[in-house]
């Protein structure tokens, strides 16, 4: 297949415009997006005013991103759930993760906060062209905590991988606790009933007991009020520093899985949420650094790691598609 690269060398199309972009959009609500689109690759959008998490997102013309139930988000003053539209990543913390505690709300501020010096360019490679969007997101307080995540988001034509890069650094004057979940969320057609997600975890424990048939790790068909199995795996199995999940099983006979892999030093845990009650059929993957819930959450800082003054992380996601046949 002609690569998007060589379409440019051979003066096919003019333009880099023509086969990876950037369109800046204002939705009716005031809500910035950039929709990003790579030919071969991914089609998704980066939100500036939800800490430059992923939204809707494609791949080879099908979505992959679970879209929630709430048609709008009611705004400041509404609770997470209610404001929660999915989309392919929505960032938990860095001052909460799971049930709202000490004043903080549930799974905390990132994903409801707007990030600031956003910019977006093209790299041209010897195989690709590289989109490339980043920017800052502040969660400070005046005599509080200040933590900064500096957020990078890749991707390139012709290939099937988003990255997410994030740098979280402690800018204030005294340590604080930073609990960190990437929830990464995939719906239908890729999802499918049957549908399992592979871990090599050593332990996996439940929030609640399991429901008669469900397995935590395996999505049942849809049906009318089915309950959320949420479970925590842990020892998670690293190659060469990073741990995966793959979801196997897809639909649409599109012959693909889902891989999402992470930094397993800065984010050794992994939640997941099945949910599969019809009209909000979905499979949350979870890299974490915190526990979600549990006797661990009775420790100090809700049992998250500590980021001491000046001291920083690098952590995030990368999310692909890739062939089913491959192991």
């Amino acid at each position: 297949m002609t690569r998007a690269v060589d379409l440019l060398d051979t003066g096919l199309i003019a333009l880099p415009d023509a086969v990876a972009g950037v369109d800046e959009l204002i939705r009716p609500s005031g809500e910035r997006v950039l929709a990003v689109r790579a030919a071969g690759g991914w089609c998704l959008e980066v939100l500036p005013d939800r800490g430059l998490d992923l939204g809707a997102a494609w791949w080879a013309g099908t979505p992959v991103a679970w879209r929630s139930p709430n048609p709008v988000d009611p705004g400041p003053g509404a609770d997470w759930e209610s404001r929660f539209l999915g989309g392919l990543l929505a960032t938990c913390g860095p001052d909460n993760i799971g049930e709202p505690r000490d004043g903080h709300g549930q799974h905390g501020t990132h994903h409801l906060s707007h990030a600031y010096d956003v910019r977006w360019w093209r790299e041209r490679t010897a195989h690709a062209l590289v989109v490339h969007v980043t920017g800052k997101i502040a969660h400070s307080s005046l005599g509080g905590p200040r933590i900064v995540v500096d957020r990078h988001v890749t991707l390139a034509t012709d290939d099937a991988w988003v990255q997410v890069d994030d740098v979280v650094t402690n800018v204030g004057e005294r340590a604080a606790g930073v609990p960190l979940l990437y929830h990464v969320n995939l719906g239908a057609p890729l999802l499918a009933p049957g549908s399992t997600l592979v871990v090599d975890a050593g332990t996996t424990c439940t929030r609640e007991p399991l429901p008669a048939g469900r397995l935590p790790l395996v999505m049942p068909s849809p049906g009318v009020a089915l309950d959320p199995v949420v479970a925590e795996h842990r020892d998670l199995t690293a190659n060469h520093g990073q741990a995966q999940a793959v979801l196997t099983g897809t639909g649409t006979g599109a012959g693909v899985e889902v891989v999402v892999q992470w930094t397993a030093q800065t984010l050794p845990r992994l939640c997941t949420w099945a949910w599969p009650a019809a009209g909000a059929w979905v499979l949350g993957v979870e890299p974490t650094n915190a526990p979600l819930f549990g006797a661990e959450r009775d420790q100090p800082w809700a049992g998250a790691p500590v980021l001491e003054p000046g001291q920083q992380w690098r952590t995030g996601v990368l999310i692909g598609v890739r062939p089913q046949t491959e192991v």
